[in-house]
């Protein structure tokens, strides 16, 4: 697949400069681990093949609370890139104020749909820059994306559209998006408060993927640990073509933003 090879060229370089610009001096070995709950809010459009396009705003998504994970490992071995995980539950739904159209259904309003966006990301960095106050990483990452579009309710198959039923339609595709990494955090000297900010990045012909987001944290010095809390606003932008993915077949162009807090521990 041409989009795959472009990227995985781009993400050699980005290794490569990685490398090239590697501190002699490593970090010392720690993980980290925590978790929390993101409220956010889903606007954007939705299309299946050629059909008309839904508007997520007639599918009347409410906000949701959902959940998110991550792992951290930082080592002291040179040029072998830290690994970062992390893992986000995304569910938009509602009752739709309009009719719309999917795959082989056309529903009347008030039908019932769901919007899944379960996302997975895996994070190769290194931390290039680092001093009392400011950290910096760079590095690539591999988001792997389960979209799953469900809806029911009264409405009719469009090739017969004078018989009305309840009808349902499940939609369920999965894409792999490489990505450009990049982390700063801001230390306020002689507190334990950061400010950081993150975003992921990858652009190629009608398709264009960000996800970033920035937050403050605090953590308490224990004896063998460190104890964390954390809160921030997070926005992401899914802007896929299906003709740039071979396997997908419908379009999504959908934003994705609100508060996050969680908790997090250090060894």
């Amino acid at each position: 697949m041409k989009f795959l090879k472009f990227v995985s060229t781009l993400c050699l370089i980005i290794l490569s400069l990685c490398f090239v610009v590697t501190p002699v001096t490593a970090a010392d070995l720690s993980f980290s681990a925590g978790g929390g709950v993101w409220r956010n809010k889903g606007t954007g459009e939705l299309r299946y093949e050629d059909q008309p396009t839904v508007d997520i705003d007639y599918l009347d998504y409410s906000k949701e609370n959902r959940g998110y994970v991550w792992a951290e490992l930082r080592h002291p071995v040179p040029y072998l890139p830290n690994l970062r995980v992390e893992y986000v539950d995304l569910k938009l739904s509602g009752h739709s104020s309009e009719t719309f159209v999917w795959e082989e259904s056309e529903f009347e309003s008030d039908a019932y749909s769901e919007t899944k966006l379960t996302q997975w990301d895996m994070i190769l960095f290194y931390n290039v820059f680092s001093s009392p106050w400011i950290d910096l990483d760079l590095g690539v990452d591999v988001k792997y994306i389960d979209f799953e579009f469900d809806a029911e309710g009264e409405g009719s198959d469009v090739d017969n559209p004078n018989v009305t039923a309840e009808v349902s339609e499940d939609e369920d595709e999965t894409a792999y998006i490489p990505f450009i990494y990049s982390r700063v955090r801001f230390h306020i000297p002689a507190t334990n408060i950061g400010i950081e900010g993150d975003m992921k990045y990858i652009t190629y012909k009608d398709t264009t993927v960000y996800d970033t987001s920035i937050k403050a944290n605090y953590f308490f010095d224990l004896k063998a640990v460190q104890l964390g809390i954390e809160a921030g606003y997070r926005y992401e932008s899914i802007d896929i073509d299906e003709d740039d993915f071979s396997g997908l077949t419908f379009d999504i162009d959908v934003d994705l933003e609100g508060p996050f807090a969680g908790i997090f521990i250090k060894f």
